[in-house]
């Protein structure tokens, strides 16, 4: 493939960006602090969840003609960060930005960018290079997305999370890593993907897009937690207004394997407290939670985080929801 001279300078050159880890699984199989670039052409796209996979017919290092394949994010994930599924056909030539594998060549990598013949950048777990246009909402009332920068933070305050030993021990067994599991909130809150708010008189709805998995909550404004209330993996939640926020407080967590993220368990005493409020320009929300749960936290732990006004995307099909086969797809390249 003959790209423009400088093309290749110019993706070299942004390697030197870190990339955002997954929201799925373990990155532990890619050496994240380097970056090659592999030249070749579109071979097939699966775009599936909770994890697309792209591959690519290249040449290895001993001349002879080889198949690479690269990992995504998942769908919902892309199409927050504008990444066209279109634009990469087979037999497309294109230029691969990723980590390896960290068991060596031919293994499965991990795909930051792809660039394509006329200079084009198409976004995986790199970040959109594009200006996004953020139009002003009138309310919490709508459809809003963190973008990367935004999810870095919130897996940042995450790792941050004062826990004690008997959840590090747990976070250590990984239970739950390449699985299709969807996590309550805080993990929930701060993926990169669309979510909408529906405010009501009585009633709130949180609709969560998760790898294609949907997620309902519903908010009780101004009552009160029933005496029996039933445990349930999101909890029973209710809300009220503090002057232009919207405060939800959640309790009667069902325990939960993962239900403080990336393998980290929550119990039944977990409690948490979230903030909705719009930003000055209206363009952003911010987002706030705060989680108790003395049986995994040594004290409570909060997250902050903006999310994109993002009335242009929509919600993904009932049929793209997380495959297990797929979400289980990557144990296969794990190096021994």
């Amino acid at each position: 493939m003959q790209f423009k001279p400088g093309m290749m300078i110019l993706v070299a050159a942004a390697a030197q960006f870190a990339a955002p880890v997954s929201a799925h699984h373990s990155q532990a199989m890619f050496d994240t602090s380097q970056e090659i670039l592999l030249e070749g052409t579109v071979e097939k796209f699966d775009w599936v969840n909770p994890h697309m996979y792209l591959t690519i017919r290249t040449t290895g290092p001993d001349g002879a003609p080889a198949l690479i394949e690269g990992e995504g994010l998942a769908i919902t994930q892309a199409l927050v960060d504008g990444l066209d599924r279109d634009a990469l056909p087979p037999g497309r030539p294109i230029v691969m930005r990723a980590n390896p594998n960290r068991g060596g060549w031919g293994k499965q990598v991990r795909i930051l960018d792809i660039t394509t013949e006329d200079g084009e950048i198409h976004p995986f777990y790199k970040e959109s290079n594009r200006t996004l246009s953020l139009t002003p909402a009138e309310s919490l009332n709508g459809r809003w997305a963190p973008n990367r920068a935004a999810i870095g933070a919130g897996f940042g305050a995450l790792a941050r999370f004062p826990l004690n030993s008997a959840a590090r021990a747990a976070q250590a067994e990984m239970v739950d890593d390449g699985l299709c599991f969807v996590e309550p909130v805080p993990f929930l809150a701060i993926l990169d993907e669309m979510r909408s708010i529906t405010i009501g008189e009585d009633e709130t709805i949180l609709h969560f897009d998760n790898s294609g998995d949907h997620v309902i909550r519903t908010v009780h404004i101004n009552a009160q937690h029933p005496a029996d209330v039933e445990l349930s993996r999101h909890g029973h939640s209710i809300g009220w207004w503090e002057g232009d926020t919207l405060v939800v407080d959640t309790i009667a967590y069902a325990p939960n394997s993962s239900g403080l993220g990336g393998s980290v368990p929550s119990s039944a005493e977990k409690r948490t407290v979230e903030r909705f409020a719009l930003s000055e320009a209206r363009t952003r929300l911010r987002y706030s939670i705060t989680v108790e749960d003395p049986v995994y936290l040594t004290e409570p732990a909060t997250l902050s985080q903006q999310w994109d006004h993002r009335p242009d995307i929509d919600f993904s099909p009932a049929n793209e929801a997380c495959d297990d086969d797929v979400a289980a797809r990557f144990r296969d390249h794990v190096p021994e």
